[in-house]
């Protein structure tokens, strides 16, 4: 072999070396870089962020770099009489409960500072609180069927046996109805509706404790409907956000934080 031949063989092994050298240390960079932690965070629109494609993750929403617990429990119309109760702005859903042999309670709508029912309140088809015309959703129920309408030109239907009033209309026939983030966080009570109205869903969103806030209105409406609600109406949220329902026979419940008018209640028939 020539001089020139064993040099030409050095120089490539040389070269190949080098090479392996670079692959492994660029491997070894890739290991050692860490996630970002909010890499996948929303920044709200509100703050000048953008919406993000999957704000979500199976039961919780995921807003602000936090994640918010979402439950559900869902009751097929024709088994179960919806009403509403008078909790004499108390907060002991648990007695509400016992006292109406109902499946679960949950708040209902709006009130003033003095306890009166704002909003249109109807049960067993008797008006409880007159409609307000103001801007949301009315949802009503004439025994097996729910539907939500517009409340600026609304009309209680013939044969209604249920109703209630409040603001706003996060799912509009599957579309989310808010159209952006105003920044304002809170814990969140829903109802949403599935099945052509044959489903009522109950959905609340609430933080371990009264600092920990919840969603935006515009993040709920997207989470539900992405999770296939055909349409939802925001109930009153934040301290009067609270839920009492019967589990393995004992009765559980997480009380609203402050005291509210009327509780809405699922009773087998």
């Amino acid at each position: 072999m020539t001089r020139r031949a064993r040099g030409a063989i050095i120089v490539a092994i040389t070269l190949a070396v080098a090479a392996l050298v670079l692959v492994g240390l660029r491997g070894a960079g890739r290991k050692a870089r860490k996630p970002d932690p909010t890499a996948s965070a929303h920044v709200p629109l509100a703050a000048g962020g953008a919406a993000v494609e999957d704000p979500d993750a199976g039961d919780q929403i995921v807003e602000d770099a936090r994640r918010y617990q979402v439950r559900t429990w869902s009751f097929a119309l024709d088994r179960y009489d919806v009403r509403i109760e008078d909790v004499a702005m108390g907060t002991a859903l648990d007695a509400v409960l016992a006292r109406t042999n109902a499946e679960l309670a949950v708040n209902g709508g709006f009130f003033d500072p003095e306890g009166k029912a704002l909003g249109l309140a109807m049960s067993d088809g008797a008006v409880l609180s007159r409609l307000s015309r103001t801007t949301g959703g009315v949802i009503t129920l004439d025994g097996e069927r729910a539907r939500l309408w517009a409340t600026e030109k609304f009309t209680t239907p013939e044969g209604t046996r249920f109703a209630i009033q409040c603001k706003p209309r996060l799912v509009v026939e599957s579309a989310p109805n808010v159209r952006s983030d105003d920044g304002h966080r809170s814990e969140r009570t829903a109802l949403c509706l599935r099945d052509g109205g044959k489903t009522m869903e109950v959905v609340i969103v609430r933080g371990e404790t009264a600092e920990s806030m919840g969603p935006s209105l515009f993040a709920l409406g997207r989470y539900l409907a992405r999770h296939g609600c055909e349409n939802a109406l925001n109930l009153d949220g934040g301290p009067s956000t609270g839920i009492a329902w019967r589990e393995n026979g004992n009765i559980q419940q997480l009380p609203p934080r402050g005291g509210i008018r009327h509780a809405i209640t699922f009773k087998p028939r």
